[in-house]
């Protein structure tokens, strides 16, 4: 098993570094870089999670969600329980109620890809992979993670497509939750307002 921050030198072991290559400055900065993009990956699937367990409870309580004690036993009875990959599967069945078929199939494609993501920022170790010269000599460190069954390279301009796509989600599922709550609380939402998971209003 990779060690986290290790640098996998594969079958031909640890090679020297090119001239003017710091390989120690350089991995530790790599190393609090990947800190950061892990926290902000978790950050952002636990505002997506937020979101869309709000739509479940909205869709699931309704009005009933205003008794407190009705709330409780949901949240830490059946929706506590549930992992984030389940979670995403029941507000899937809930999303053709208020999205368009296209706009499900988006969102469900892009609520996976946050998923598994998230699970390799939570779970598995990033290691260093050594770019060599011509001479074989290392350049540069390329930090990396697995994904499934394939390793990712952590990319500054892949991080920029991961914060775009959870971006996008927090504000589709924060949508989402909204237009549920608006159709099953009897009053509805104030004109300028949204719902959180907990049953409040919130001004935008």
């Amino acid at each position: 098993m990779i060690i986290d921050g290790a640098t996998n030198w594969g079958a031909a072991g640890p090679r020297p570094t090119a001239k003017g290559f710091d390989i120690e400055a350089r991995s530790k900065s790599i190393y609090e870089w990947v800190r950061q993009v892990r926290g902000g990956v978790l950050a952002g699937a636990f505002t997506v999670e937020r979101h869309i367990s709000g739509a479940i409870i909205y869709f699931m309580l309704g009005d009933r969600i205003a008794l407190p004690e009705v709330q409780d036993a949901f949240d830490e009875g059946l929706l506590g329980p549930l992992t984030f990959e389940r979670r995403i599967n029941v507000v899937m069945l809930i999303a053709p109620h208020v999205l368009t078929p296209d706009e499900v199939a988006s969102l469900k494609a892009d609520l996976n890809e946050l998923r598994t993501l998230r699970n390799a920022m939570a779970h598995k170790p990033f290691w260093f992979h050594p770019q060599l010269n011509d001479k074989g000599e290392v350049l540069d460190l390329l930090p990396m993670i697995q994904r499934g069954k394939a390793p990712l390279p952590l990319t500054t301009a892949f991080m920029e497509q991961v914060n775009k796509l959870i971006g996008g989600l927090i504000e589709r599922t924060a949508a989402l939750a909204t237009e549920v709550a608006e159709r099953s609380l009897t009053a509805g939402l104030p004109k300028n307002g949204r719902a959180d998971e907990t049953g409040a209003e919130q001004a935008d």
